[in-house]
Parts: structure tokens; C-alpha cells; sequence
């Protein structure tokens, strides 16, 4: 008994002194929190954590009103930087194309329409690169758009189509994913393949659902259903909690999905996200399928466009999906989605470059970054998204970049496309405090050992700070967040 109290006194002694020490911290900030002064000193004793000891990190912080720096550490090395890669991809598309640039998806008839309702010919879905073809604005239904399409065929008369679906993803290359991404990753809906004509993010939505009965096969809600798939579900139903645990993957190269593992029988149920191999044909495939729950025959096949089909201009536009630069900005932001930044990095190839590729995308980048004043052995660039850990850029390149664009006649597109601390997208669960609730728009960004989080700071003086917070090769991304967030707390501290 002697050593319990003794014990017991000792972990309370450590409780005190613990707390007297997170007191006296608190304090120390809130007393100096008004003046800038403090600012430099402040993040300095941050930066003391021993958590950073190995860790490989630069820091930068400007006021763009003063066009000075008020912080940086190692500003001007190279450091992996996760999905802040976006914020270039951004920048570039507001440079070249603007908010009001339109993707437009139109559905044609190639052939002869009789007046009995037969199309003797095909069907062509001219894609764009649109990669806001889902039911991401049409209140989740993911088959809204082919729908509507199948319903201005019927309302053209057409009732029976002698020949195939033709999906033309010209306006973009074949080369679906990028070969710096993880091998092991490549069926994860954030390695989704980039498509001249994609649908539904090039995903499909598998939701598992408890059997309820111990050693029966999940069930599963598949979104869209589609023949496109083959599911191989060998995941069964177990009434022992610690077992559930499951893996749903594709085989490269194919559309054969396995889900496998074991499901507790009293979860609810969980949703999933699988990409898909020949996103082109996808579409076509749902589509056919749409038009004929709609009773319009297909006589033919889906597929895609190949070289001995008709380049004439002999076709009839029966409708077209329209959207625009602007709304794409804001789900790759928000919600960092890889797959609509891939889209826009070979957009930006496309219409710039007359090569709907990355590497043509890359040259835009390239350009604007010479723009900015940056020559290409500053920084190394491998894709739109930055899932690639060969993309390398400073903390200063970036505050460089966010300077440049609080100045640019579109810079609300940029901004608003941001994350909010406390409110959505990869800060809603950061920063939730109402001192700092709302304070910062940032771009987060995360892969296996990189953290940044860059974005700016509207200060009550009317400036606005730049900032950008790289960290590279650390053990606890929960510490390397929190650091982040105490340094973004006292640029707000300091200036509010």
C-alpha cells in the first residue's frame, strides 16, 4: 500500500507541475499575443518541440501589405509538398483560362434520323475533360447526367440506334495515371485516372452492408450499377467486433474489384470508393445502358473512339453539359481531389499547349512559375495534384505564388476555393476555437511523412500574411498538425 501512495503521489505531483506549466504557457501567450514583436520569439520557442528533432521543415511568412517577411526559417529549400501542389495548379488555371473557362460535354448523332425514330448511326459523347460529370451537383445522383442525356435523345425521336456509344476522350491522352504515383495505391479513389471523358471522379461507389448472420457474405449497394464491374466479394459477415477489418481493391489494368475480409454483423454501413481502369469506356457503358432502360435500343456496342471513325462534320448535337473553371476549383480545394487537379493540369495542356498530356500541362506550369520569377532548377514539378513526392517547392516559392494572386484580378476564386479553419475541407476539424474559427484560408496537404499547410491570414490592420509551413519526414502527423495550427494561432494573435 505504501508504494501505491507513493506512486500516486508522484503521478499527481507530475499532474501539478504539468499544469502549472500549461498555465503559465497560456498565459505567456495571451500576454504577449497583441504584438508583432513577439511574433518571431513566439515561434521560435515553438519550434523547440523536441517532436521536430529529425524533422525537415521551412517556414515562410510575409506581409504582402508591407511586402516584407515577418518569418522564415530555411524558406528558400526544397521540400515535399503534398496537395499545396494544388495551389500552383490553381494559379495557373485563374492565369490562362479564368473562372468563366467552360467544360463542355456534348452528346451527338452521327448518321441518318428517320421519321420512324431510328438513328442509323452512332452515337458520340465528345468529351472535354470535364471532371464534373457525377452527382456531385445534382443532389448525389451519380447517373444524373447521362440520364438527362438519354432524355433529350427520346425527346429527339430517337428510339433505336443501329449503331455503337462513342466515347471520344481525345482531348486528352491515354496515359490514365501518372507513373511517379505509389504502385500500391493505384486503385484508391485519390489515384483515380485522369480521362479527356471521365464520370463520377472515375469511381465507383461500393457500400458494404452487414448480413446480420454470422459467416454470410456482406451485402453491397454498388453505385452506379453497372455491367462495367466484375465484384469478386469474398467478405463475410462476424459477430466478433475486433475482426472487422476488410480491403476492397482492383486488379491493375482491369475492372475485376475483390473485396475481401470480414465485416462486424452490428456496423453500419460503410462506403467505399474504387477507381476504374478505362474511364472512357465507363461512361459509355453506363450510358448505353441508361438509354436502354429507357427503351431506346442499341443495336451496337460502347466503346471508345478509335482511328477509322469519321472525322467529318457530319453530326447533330442533340444536348451538351456545360461547367466551368471556377466550380472545378472549388471541389479540388476544398476537398483536395486529386483527380480534378490531373484533369485541370491536362486541360491546361490541352488548351494551351495543343497537348492534352501532363508533360504539356507541366510547360504551363513551368511558364507561370518563370512569370513568378522562379527558374526551373528552383523546383521540381511531376504533377497537378501532388501526390507525387517528386514535387519539390520552397516555402518561399509558395508565399511568392500567394502574393502574387492576393493581387490578381481573380484572386477571390483562389481564396475562396480554400479551406477555412473551423468550418470545411481540410481544416473544418482545425483551428475550431472562436479566436481562430474562420481567421485562416489554407491548403492542407498530406502523404506518408509530408505535411504543409499554406494559405493567408486577414489581419483587424487591414494587411493580409502569406504563409507556407513545410514538414517533411516526421514520425506523428497529429503533433506536425498541431504545430502548424499553434504557428498559424499566433500570426493571428499577433495581429489581431
Amino acid at each position: 500500500m505504501d508504494s501505491c501512495k507513493v506512486t500516486l503521489k508522484v503521478h499527481f505531483n507530475t499532474f501539478i507541475l504539468v499544469f502549472i506549466c500549461s498555465v503559465f504557457f497560456t498565459e505567456f501567450l495571451e500576454a504577449n499575443a497583441t504584438s508583432p514583436n513577439n511574433l518571431d520569439s513566439r515561434i521560435q520557442l515553438l519550434l523547440k518541440n523536441p517532436s521536430l528533432k529529425n524533422v525537415s521543415y521551412g517556414i515562410s511568412v510575409v506581409s504582402i501589405k508591407k511586402n516584407t517577411p515577418l518569418f522564415s526559417y530555411r524558406d528558400t529549400d526544397l521540400f515535399s509538398i503534398a496537395s499545396n501542389m494544388k495551389l500552383l495548379t490553381t494559379a495557373a488555371a485563374v492565369e490562362y483560362l479564368g473562372p468563366d473557362f467552360e467544360y463542355k460535354t456534348s452528346v451527338e448523332a452521327h448518321g441518318v434520323i428517320t421519321t420512324t425514330g431510328e438513328l442509323d448511326g452512332d452515337i458520340i459523347v465528345r468529351g472535354s475533360g470535364d471532371p464534373n460529370l457525377s452527382g456531385r451537383f445534382y443532389n448525389g445522383n451519380i447517373t444524373a447526367v447521362p440520364e438527362s442525356w438519354a432524355s433529350a435523345i427520346r425527346s429527339r425521336g430517337i428510339r433505336k440506334i443501329t449503331g455503337d456509344i462513342i466515347a471520344d476522350d481525345s482531348v486528352f491522352d491515354r496515359i490514365y495515371t501518372n507513373p511517379n504515383w505509389p504502385g500500391n495505391q493505384l486503385s484508391e479513389w485519390y489515384c483515380a485516372p485522369s480521362c479527356g471523358l471521365s464520370f463520377n471522379d472515375n469511381c465507383v461507389d461500393i457500400t458494404l452492408i452487414s448480413d446480420k448472420n454470422p459467416g454470410n457474405l456482406v451485402m453491397l449497394l454498388v453505385d452506379p450499377n453497372t455491367s462495367y464491374f466484375t465484384i469478386v466479394n469474398n467478405c463475410i459477415s462476424t459477430s466478433n467486433k475486433k475482426e472487422h477489418a476488410y480491403s476492397i481493391y482492383r486488379k491493375p489494368g482491369t475492372n475485376q474489384i475483390f473485396i475481401k475480409g470480414k465485416f462486424w454483423i452490428n456496423a453500419s454501413p460503410e462506403k467505399s470508393w474504387v477507381n476504374v481502369h478505362n474511364p472512357a469506356l465507363y461512361l459509355a457503358t453506363v450510358f448505353k445502358e441508361i438509354l436502354e432502360k429507357n427503351g431506346i435500343t442499341v443495336q451496337g456496342n460502347a466503346r471508345v473512339i478509335d482511328e477509322t471513325d469519321s472525322s467529318n462534320s457530319d453530326f447533330e448535337k442533340i444536348t451538351a453539359t456545360v461547367s466551368t473553371m471556377k466550380q472545378t476549383i472549388l471541389v479540388m480545394n476544398k476537398n483536395s481531389q486529386n483527380f480534378y487537379a490531373e484533369q485541370i493540369l491536362k486541360t491546361l495542356g490541352a488548351q494551351i499547349k495543343g497537348s492534352g498530356s501532363s508533360s504539356a500541362g507541366i510547360e504551363v506550369l513551368h511558364a507561370f512559375m518563370k512569370k513568378l520569377g522562379f527558374s526551373t532548377d528552383e523546383y521540381q514539378i511531376e504533377d497537378g495534384s501532388g501526390l507525387s513526392k517528386g514535387n519539390k517547392l520552397s516555402p518561399g516559392i509558395i508565399t511568392t505564388l500567394l502574393t502574387h494572386m492576393n493581387g490578381h484580378p481573380y484572386r477571390d476564386v483562389l481564396y475562396d476555393s480554400l479551406p477555412v479553419s473551423g468550418i470545411d475541407g481540410g481544416l473544418r476539424h482545425r483551428m475550431i476555437s472562436s479566436r481562430y474559427k474562420n481567421k485562416i484560408h489554407a491548403k492542407t496537404g498530406y502523404i506518408a511523412k509530408t505535411s504543409a499547410l499554406s494559405g493567408y491570414i486577414d489581419t483587424l490592420n487591414g494587411d493580409t500574411l502569406a504563409f507556407s509551413i513545410i514538414m517533411n519526414n516526421f514520425k506523428d502527423l497529429g503533433v506536425i498538425r498541431k504545430i502548424q495550427d499553434n504557428i498559424c494561432q499566433i500570426l493571428v494573435d499577433c495581429y489581431n
